[in-house]
């Protein structure tokens, strides 16, 4: 799976009169509380994808399934990564080609819990305004990383008042900016473990890396 993998909805900028990293901090914690509370959840996304240099940019819809822990099924026309925290599957349908691996956590840079407990403490988190994503009011936070060699040099987050996140916009060190928009974020619906482990589709080239 690639660094950027599949996550967060449209555009309104309202300031505050204070940001401060403290603010930003109690807005986090709200969003893990949150997190902590739920046991899986299935999020509708479009990813978009624009590139520094030649100026193209591309747009994808897909879905993410996860269940605690480690648990997660997205999938987007071009491919469907699904692990069950042991095993990665990752299958392409245009060359039907499928790789398993060993689960590896940090190939998983947009999961949940790299996402809301990783990415804040790796980062520099600071609430620069607020702004609205249609309907969905939201607190937009700048998250500046600690490592100079972090794949990602900028992100930021927007959180909805219900303390659920709505966008994620990373640029990366190539200068790609990669925002992921929810659609509909739905807690709770007892997904079956039975979608997080994938069976390699008839005549497909399989890669087994383990």
């Amino acid at each position: 799976m690639k660094k950027s993998v599949l996550l967060f909805v449209s555009l309104l900028l309202l300031p505050l009169s204070v940001a401060t990293a403290g603010e930003a901090r109690k807005i986090i914690e709200k969003v893990q509380s949150q997190y902590e509370r739920m046991t899986d959840a299935r999020i509708e996304f479009t990813q978009s994808v624009r590139f520094k240099v030649s100026r193209a940019e591309q747009s994808i819809k897909g879905t993410l399934l996860f269940k605690k822990p480690n648990r997660y099924r997205i999938e987007t026309e071009e491919r469907t990564v699904v692990t069950d925290g042991v095993t990665s599957w990752s299958w392409n349908p245009q060359n039907r080609q499928m790789v398993i691996d060993n689960y590896r956590e940090e190939t998983h840079s947009l999961s949940p819990e790299q996402l809301l407990l990783s990415y804040p403490k790796d980062y520099f988190s600071t609430l620069i305004g607020e702004e609205a994503l249609g309907p969905v009011n939201t607190y937009v936070l700048r998250l500046t990383p600690k490592d100079d060699n972090s794949f990602a040099t900028a992100m930021k987050i927007w959180v909805s008042k219900d303390w659920l996140i709505r966008r994620v916009e990373i640029t990366d060190i190539n200068g790609a900016v990669t925002t992921y928009d929810i659609e509909s974020f739905v807690i709770d619906t007892k997904v079956s473990d039975n979608q997080f482990v994938f069976e390699a589709p008839a005549q497909a080239e399989i890669i087994d890396l383990r």
